[in-house]
């Protein structure tokens, strides 16, 4: 899905957010088979299985300012005597994320993470591209991660989670270099970019 404004993740504006039935969005430019690895905001990631019931749908709202997906009663796969599950996620255009829990009939550290990973929080990575032995490979670097103790959530709990900023906020030098924030933010002239040089383009910080 393209979002209708750019939202700030880890720095990086992003505007295509995959919506996965697994209880997480993807913000990854590269749609590969272990979307639910690294670059992830995921309020419950779980082997949830919409086709389980009619009455289960995963909703999404976009009103300019923020987006929003619901995951509407959905069910475990092989567990759908358990009940179903109904939890949110919003991304605001300043950064900011807010997960809200509606319907949890179980601790979420029972559920099963053999078949599918069980999480609660944020990913990012990067992506170096190599040529070895006259073929192109891409190798996925996860550079920070979130995790949300699970024990904690239950009906009617809300996640805040507030963007903090970043190097990559700063568009010059002297506001780069000046910079204090928790981060060591360094300038590159080549890039015109201000960085830690650990974020999602690592790869051309380190050609440059």
């Amino acid at each position: 899905l393209q979002l209708s404004f750019p939202f700030p993740f880890y720095g990086h504006n992003i505007r295509n957010i995959t919506v996965a039935t697994g209880g997480f969005l993807y913000t990854g430019e590269y749609v590969h088979s272990w979307l639910a690895a690294t670059q992830y905001i995921a309020p419950l990631m779980a082997n949830f299985d919409t086709s389980l019931s009619n009455s289960s749908f995963v909703r999404y709202l976009d009103n300019g300012t923020s987006f929003t997906v619901l995951w509407e009663n959905v069910y475990l796969q092989d567990k759908m005597d358990i009940g179903s599950f109904t939890f949110s996620a919003t991304l605001y255009d300043n950064g900011n994320i807010v997960f809200v829990y509606y319907n949890v009939p179980i601790l979420i550290e029972t559920i099963q993470d053999d078949k599918h990973p069980v999480k609660v929080g944020l990913s990012d990575a990067y992506i170096i591209d190599k040529v070895i032995f006259f073929s192109r490979r891409k190798t996925i670097y996860e550079y920070h991660r979130v995790n949300f103790g699970s024990d904690d959530i239950k009906n009617s709990t809300i996640i805040q989670i507030t963007a903090l900023p970043t190097c990559l906020t700063f568009k010059d030098c002297r506001s780069c270099v000046d910079s204090n924030i928790n981060f060591q933010c360094s300038w590159c002239p080549a890039l015109n970019r201000c960085s830690t040089g650990i974020d999602r383009r690592r790869q051309e910080w380190l050609q440059k």
